[in-house]
């Protein structure tokens, strides 16, 4: 999958917009396994079950249904569009619509960490460790992992760059 249609990209020339949650989409077959495996678990051994442990697979089950509808429906589609013409960055929701987040000559984009995993990640330039907005999808040390790390840095990071010195000059 090419990394254009991998995050969403469109770009225009003064505007450059790309899903960053997109490809977490690959993860949603982990809570459909576990959907599966709660139901499965309910139906063969309801009987060797009491009340209380059938009660939380059934919230577990709810739980991970929940989180795949809002990943597919809401956060798989959230847009980030860097516009240089009006000096501004803007965060796109299908529930909150579009809202400005940032000044574009503010932007400070980082790589960020967590459990094991690193993302890049926009904040402003004073305030980046308080908010910030995740930019990519969760990178590894693996090669796969790596090969998409390099894809995206050449394809996204170098125009959102381009876009950004820009605007500072």
């Amino acid at each position: 999958m090419e990394i254009q249609e991998r995050y969403n990209i469109e770009e225009t020339l003064h505007t450059f917009s790309f899903c960053p949650k997109k490809p977490s989409l690959n993860t949603l077959w982990w809570s459909l396994l576990g959907i599966i495996g709660g139901v499965i678990v309910l139906l063969f051994f309801e009987n060797y079950l009491d009340e209380s442990l059938r009660w939380a697979i059934y919230i577990l089950i709810f739980c991970l249904g929940i989180q795949g509808l809002y990943d597919v429906k809401v956060g798989s589609k959230v847009r980030y569009i860097f516009n240089s013409n009006e000096n501004a960055v803007y965060k796109w929701s299908p529930i909150l619509g579009k809202r400005k987040i940032m000044k574009l000559h503010e932007v400070t984009i980082f790589a960020h960490s967590e459990m094991g995993n690193w993302y890049y990640a926009l904040g402003a330039a004073r305030s980046q460790f308080e908010k910030n907005y995740i930019l990519s999808e969760s990178f590894s040390s693996g090669k796969k992992c790596q090969s998409r790390q390099a894809a995206y840095e050449k394809f996204i990071l170098q125009k959102l760059d381009r876009l950004v010195e820009s605007v500072q000059t």
